[in-house]
């Protein structure tokens, strides 16, 4: 592809055309996984990235800078929606790793025991208003930060925050005896 017919295309995207993203797609999609592959060493990961930096691209077409390359921008995405993949997933493995510390790795005798606990704290998630399960689950079971749930819920950092601590508190008052019963 030409430097001009990517800057027309480029123009053409920011404008919101169909067009231009569909060519945008079918020219870079290659180029962006094998980028994302050599990074990651996983196909299955790369490919997951090369589809959330395309939906990125599509998202913010009308923050697109007219006057920087095309190819330029769209690094940058799959840079960023790779980066913050990999907090995500490190975020979501820390959690775990915690309610291990916490918990223990489970025995063969307390199976049963496992099982009440999780259904205890499935319970009470299920038992926080809509919103702030909502907030707590994007939290702390697929790793969003604060700030990527503000966005997304057009609500601020502060009002995440103050969910999210509701959330533990109501959680920590309707589990303390599931949990001092699992642990002694």
């Amino acid at each position: 592809m030409h430097e001009i017919d990517d800057h027309d295309i480029l123009i053409d995207l920011i404008a919101g055309c169909d067009k231009a993203f569909s060519t945008v797609y079918h020219t870079y999609q290659n180029q962006a996984y094998t980028y994302l592959f050599r990074r990651t060493g996983s196909v299955t990961f790369a490919e997951e990235l090369v589809q959330l930096s395309f939906i990125k691209l599509w998202k913010n077409a009308t923050a697109l800078n007219p006057t920087i390359a095309l190819n330029i921008q769209l690094f940058r995405i799959c840079r960023t929606v790779m980066i913050d993949e990999i907090r995500r997933l490190a975020v979501r493995k820390n959690t775990e790793m915690g309610y291990i510390d916490v918990v223990g790795e489970p025995a063969a005798n307390n199976d049963a025991l496992v099982k009440q606990l999780k259904d205890d704290i499935h319970s009470a998630i299920s038992a926080l208003p809509p919103a702030r399960k909502k907030i707590f689950q994007l939290s702390r079971i697929e790793g969003y930060s604060h700030k990527e749930i503000a966005q997304m819920m057009s609500i601020s950092t502060s009002t995440v925050e103050d969910h999210i601590g509701k959330a533990l508190k109501l959680l920590r008052r309707k589990l303390k005896d599931s949990i001092y019963f699992f642990l002694f």
